[in-house]
């Protein structure tokens, strides 16, 4: 669900944005994404290993990920 909300927050930053600058929001895009897929696949490959508790972890690690990254571009 971060990586979503993260993905649609990007999209609402290319509105009024130049081509220089939409190009750098669809990595960010991708780059969500990606994290998105691969917590879900650790922690699939995690749990099916036997490894409960690391295998939550690594699905909310996204989540923590894509917070420390919206304090800091809201810091800035």
């Amino acid at each position: 669900f971060s990586a979503l909300t993260a993905v649609v927050f990007c999209m609402g930053m290319g509105a009024n944005a130049s081509e220089a600058e939409i190009r750098a929001i669809k990595l960010w895009m991708a780059g969500f994404a990606l994290l998105a897929v691969a917590g879900i696949v650790v922690s699939i490959l995690l749990l099916r290993a036997g490894q409960g508790g690391w295998g939550a972890t690594a699905a909310f690690m996204p989540t923590i990920i894509t917070f420390i990254i919206f304090v800091i571009a809201v810091s800035r």
